[in-house]
């Protein structure tokens, strides 16, 4: 019987254990980095972000048909009317005449055109002045007034049927330019020019027999036109009539060595009142507070002369035509003309 060698049976275990360490150290060497990679580590390379993509906007909720309209802004300027459609048919516009005369131009030495006068002024030629008018009164005939280029009359009823209104009987106003017409125009103060006035005025329109009483006076300011008023009552001996009132009121500036027509730039108001239908002293003053100067605007000028007009005939005495004076003759002659 053949025993197996102990001996010889132990190489074989040593060579099994040898190759599983070598297995083992190559596993451990592959899973380990190198030194080089563990001395000098390398440099991450930068990388550029992805763009973020927008979010999608949320979905518009559909209109609501009972909804109500938004609001509308007060402040917002109105809307345009949108122009008129252009009509097909309609003519061509006529073409511009080549032979026309240019537009003359405009003069910079002209003086600027008047401002227009606010709504309630009533301008006045005659008197160079304005006004505003007294609310409740109208604006009547002046072509009778011994002074004054104004009259205005206190309405008493509507007007009806393109009737004028009906006025009252025992009141007035009386405005126009302070001239020489008045013994007042010679007072170069307004203060005295006043006083002068509403005591002539009183004595032409109250020619009777009474007492003055209630006299007031101030100052007034007419725009940039100083001025002064003066009023009072008469008490009248006859007890029958009812007491008599007068407002008068002077503004302007006098400038004696002024050119004539410059001289007196000075306007009155004088308010005539009763006991019945009394003067209101707040509107008289404002009345003669608003009084401006005042100047039409100039006329346009004429068109310019056609070279290409006929000449008139000069004026004939006697039927005959001057000596020396030539006349138009017609081209050709009536019959004078060949054939006929």
């Amino acid at each position: 019987m053949t025993q197996s060698d102990p001996i010889s049976r132990r190489p074989g275990r040593w060579t099994a254990f040898a190759v599983t360490a070598m297995t083992a150290a190559s596993a451990v060497s592959i899973a380990l980095p190198s030194p080089s990679a563990l001395a000098d580590p390398a440099t991450p390379t930068p990388t550029t972000a992805a763009p973020a993509v927008p979010a999608a906007p949320p979905a518009t909720p559909p209109l609501d048909p009972n909804a109500p309209p938004p609001p509308v802004d007060p402040n917002a300027p109105p809307a345009q009317p949108a122009p008129p459609p252009v009509d097909p048919n309609a003519p061509p516009a006529p073409p511009l005449d080549p032979n026309a005369p240019p537009a003359p131009p405009l003069d910079p030495n002209a003086p600027p055109a008047p401002p227009p006068l606010e709504p309630g002024r009533v301008p006045n030629t005659t008197g160079g002045f304005s006004y505003l008018l007294p609310a409740g009164w109208t604006v009547s005939d002046a072509s009778r007034l011994n002074y004054g280029q104004a009259l205005l009359s206190k309405q008493t009823a509507a007007p009806e049927n393109g009737q004028p209104a009906a006025t009252a009987n025992d009141t007035s106003v009386i405005l126009g330019r302070l001239d020489l017409k008045l013994f007042a125009g010679a007072e170069q103060d307004n203060s005295k020019a006043a006083i002068r006035l509403g005591s002539d005025m009183g004595e032409f329109f109250m020619p009777f027999p009474g007492v003055r009483i209630n006299q007031q006076s101030g100052a007034l300011q007419a725009g940039d036109m100083p001025g002064y008023f003066s009023s009072y009552e008469v008490k009248f001996t006859d007890t029958t009539k009812p007491n008599g009132q007068i407002w008068a009121g002077v503004v302007g500036t006098a400038v004696p060595n002024a050119p004539r027509d410059q001289r007196n730039q000075r306007w009155f108001v004088v308010w005539l009142g009763t006991g019945k239908d009394p003067i209101d002293p707040a509107a008289a003053k404002a009345l003669a507070e608003s009084i401006r100067p005042y100047a039409p605007p100039p006329p346009p000028e004429p068109p310019p002369a056609d070279p290409n007009a006929p000449v008139p005939a000069p004026p004939t005495a006697g039927g005959r035509v001057p000596l020396g004076v030539p006349v138009p003759v017609e081209t050709p002659v009536p019959g004078m003309t060949p054939g006929t």
